[in-house]
């Protein structure tokens, strides 16, 4: 909401990002024994097992994450068909990753909230344009991700689903750590490494633990730069290094607290996104897009560019059991802060001529923070009665600043001058109540039903300083007042379920989602003051179950989510404001399958697919006086790919003197997607986007690792993108307006790791 593109700078230079899990359960070779009906998630707040719960549920261990080098958002994005990400490759912001389909792309809220065991990290608000961080796997116990909407007991932004980090706890009785340094390399590329360590210390036994956990990583580079100013070999170099510390105190057998601190800095020099298609030429194009390198295989061609992430996240939890139920009250602060200046020239190439800059770059500064401060209070009843509830209630204030500079640099570099430069505070605060029952009607049959209620306030200020050079393109500096809105939304939830056997459960699920809308900026122009949340309900029938004679587990699902009031970002053109707007309809509806099955001892073999269709079901149509954002009914949402699916296999034998050795294979399909949608007219339609809309083609991606264990030591080998295929992750062409840009697989990766556990 920003005169001069200000959200759509970030829509545009914003990256997607994905964190995720494998389809079913990714467990050990070791542990084949393990079947649903023994893992235990706190999905919906509490422990079950992952067979009790009536949702899709996928979970990993942060162990399966390290030893398979799973390090990175995109990483794992592709282990778990129906998720998936768009957007522009060099920043990692929250409205690119989706769960089902649910997305129209970057520039508004997320869709998929990101939370630390109970505490969300992203916002509700579409103007803080949430960035995400890399969380490293080294003190995570498991990923949890919740298919659908989650709305009820998670609040807003869970319209497709939600990820959930569970760290590990401390432990009040033993001693342990453990210790871990790796290493790999890129073909043709540089050399990586990785350092992790953690310490468990039981203070007082029984009663106060402290645990300690750290880790430093440097991932390998790979691309290579041609341009005059930042000419060099494998240049996007990565680091991210952080730790934690957890103090559990258990006075009594009734009563515990514990407080938590994770600090994480990461360092991204270089840009994945590598311009592609020799065709397309310098500005706004018509014909398909050919993913062939631009300037040769792996190759950039761009200024100097960097992005500093970090997240520091403080939390206290009390535990309290009353008896008759278990009272929980969490506060947590966050702060989330992204810095990165991205060589935006292909962009803006038309600010080189007005400042007699010819030849030179434009860079473009983003400067984004929020700090988060939540409180949630639940009680969570006891009872061996047939019912089993959940009352609670949690509150939000966030500040939100996002600022962002285009700065025009000559030929020969310097600091160059500044064109553009916008500072925009805004603040959210989030009420809510909400509960949760289940009603035993017979050992076999349960009724779950759930409502929420949520009160948001928000409100924003903006002031753009535009040099008279620019003036033009982002008309003269202004100053908007503050600009408030305020609404409340109800969702619910609807669950009945049926337990065939010990081990099967056929469930049904109605359920709602929401984003609440936001202020505009006020008085200009025909810019609404406020724009409206957008909704989604969601329709699920799904079984799960296992197979003990077959040693098989298996979770299958038929889905459909109906969107309503879809929030869109799109340009005045008359003042040149960005601001958001409602609009349109789209519906997802698909199938998802997994299994595991373990024939032999020792052998594993997994497996998930998804046939997922999602598409508008009304035409985009942005207010009158707006600029153009195309989408035809039937037209797909973005990054939707109709089929996908994984299948992995691991097989573990004792190979004497108290070792084991292991080794295992993962297969990934990406079926081909569409990115955004478009702000130029498209060559042809009849709901295929053609032209300026860019279709990503299918991949497919083999990764390789064997090993050997005992009690105490683990070394680990292994061989990512067998292949070395050049699959497309995700693409950009700033809505049809700019040349494309890609971010592909890393190309081949050998890595090795040893880890000591005490």
């Amino acid at each position: 909401m920003r005169n001069g593109l200000k959200v759509l700078l970030l829509a545009g230079s914003g990256s997607a990002c994905l964190l995720a899990a494998s389809a079913v359960q990714a467990q050990d070779a070791a542990s084949d024994q393990t079947t649903m009906s023994e893992i235990v998630v706190t999905a919906q707040k509490k422990s079950e097992r992952l067979l009790d719960v009536p949702v899709s549920v996928a979970t990993v261990t942060g162990d399966t994450l390290v030893r398979q080098n799973l390090v990175q958002l995109r990483d794992f994005y592709n282990r778990v068909p129906g998720i998936s990400l768009t957007g522009g490759g060099t920043e990692q912001r929250a409205a690119n990753v989706a769960i089902r389909g649910v997305t129209t792309g970057g520039g508004t809220a997320a869709t998929v909230a990101f939370v630390v065991d109970d505490v969300p990290l992203t916002s509700g608000a579409a103007s803080a344009q949430s960035p995400l961080v890399d969380i490293d796997p080294s003190d995570l116990q498991r990923i949890e991700v919740l298919r659908g909407p989650q709305g009820t007991l998670y609040g807003a932004s869970s319209l497709g689903g939600l990820v959930k980090y569970v760290t590990t706890a401390p432990n009040t009785e033993d001693f342990s750590g453990r210790v871990e340094l790796g290493a790999n390399n890129i073909a043709g590329g540089g050399q990586g490494y990785s350092l992790r360590g953690a310490v468990n210390v039981p203070v007082v036994k029984d009663k106060l633990a402290l645990r300690v956990s750290a880790f430093d990583r440097r991932d390998p580079a790979y691309l290579d730069n041609i341009n005059a100013t930042a000419q060099g070999v494998d240049v996007n170099k990565n680091r991210v290094k952080g730790g934690r510390a957890v103090v559990l105190f258990k006075p009594t057998e009734t009563f515990s607290i514990d407080a938590s601190a994770v600090r994480q800095r990461a360092k991204f020099l270089g840009s994945p996104s590598i311009r592609v298609c020799p065709s397309c030429g310098t500005g706004a194009f018509t014909g398909p897009v050919d993913f062939t390198p631009y300037f040769g295989d792996l190759t950039l061609n761009i200024a100097p560019t960097k992005r500093d992430v970090s997240l520091d996240l403080y939390q206290g939890r009390a535990n309290v059991d009353l008896g008759f139920a278990d009272l929980t009250a969490i506060s947590a602060w966050n702060k989330v802060r992204s810095k990165s200046d991205l060589d935006q020239t292909n962009a803006f190439r038309f600010l080189l001529s007005p400042f007699s800059a010819a030849g030179g770059s434009v860079s473009l500064i983003n400067a984004d923070r929020t700090k988060k401060f939540s409180q949630e209070i639940r009680l969570a009843s006891k009872s061996d009665g047939p019912l089993e509830w959940l009352v609670g209630g949690f509150y939000t204030d966030e500040k939100i600043s996002v600022d962002q500079t285009l700065i025009v640099r000559s030929a020969g570099g310097g600091a160059g001058t500044t064109a553009y430069n916008s500072v925009g505070p805004a603040t959210l605060k989030e009420k809510a109540v909400f509960a949760d029952a289940t009603y035993h009607f017979t050992p076999k049959f349960d009724l779950q039903v759930g409502a929420r209620y949520s009160s948001n306030d928000q409100d924003s200020r903006s002031t753009t300083t535009i040099a008279k050079p620019a003036e033009r393109f982002f008309g003269p500096t202004s100053s908007v007042d503050q600009s408030k809105s305020s609404d409340d939304a109800i969702t619910w939830l609807f669950t009945p379920s049926y337990k065939i056997s010990s081990d099967m459960m056929a469930y049904l699920r109605v359920a709602t989602g929401y984003r609440p809308g936001g202020p505009n900026s006020a008085g200009i122009g025909s810019v609404p003051l406020s724009f409206g949340s957008d909704t989604v309900t969601s329709y699920e029938a799904g079984l799960k179950g296992v197979v003990p004679n077959l040693r098989f587990t298996y979770e299958a699902a038929l889905f459909q989510i109906d969107w309503d009031d879809i929030q869109l970002l799109t340009t005045d053109t008359l003042s040149q404001l960005t601001y958001y707007t409602n609009g349109s309809t789209a519906r997802s509806r698909g199938a998802e399958f997994s299994g595991r099955w373990s024939p032999v001892r020792g052998f594993v073999l997994e497996g998930a697919m998804t046939y997922l269709d999602a598409k508008l079901t009304d035409g985009l149509r942005p207010p009158a006086g707006a600029s153009p954002i195309y989408g035809a009914k039937g037209d797909r949402l973005p990054g939707s790919a109709k089929i996908s699916g994984s299948l992995s296999a691991d097989y573990d034998w004792s190979v004497g003197g108290g070792f084991s050795g292991f080794v295992g294979a993962s297969l990934a399909y990406v079926g081909s997607r569409y990115g955004d949608f478009a702000n130029i007219l498209p060559t042809a339609t009849a709901n295929e986007a053609y032209g300026p809309r860019v279709k990503l083609p299918s991949y497919t991606t083999v990764d390789l690792r064997v090993g050997v264990r005992n009690e105490d030591w683990t070394l680990v080998a292994y061989l990512k993108n067998v292949g070395d295929k050049r699959g497309v992750l995700e693409a950009n062409t700033r809505g049809g307006t700019s040349p494309p840009t890609a971010v592909f697989l890393q190309p081949r990766t050998v890595g090795v790791s040893v880890s000591r556990s005490f």
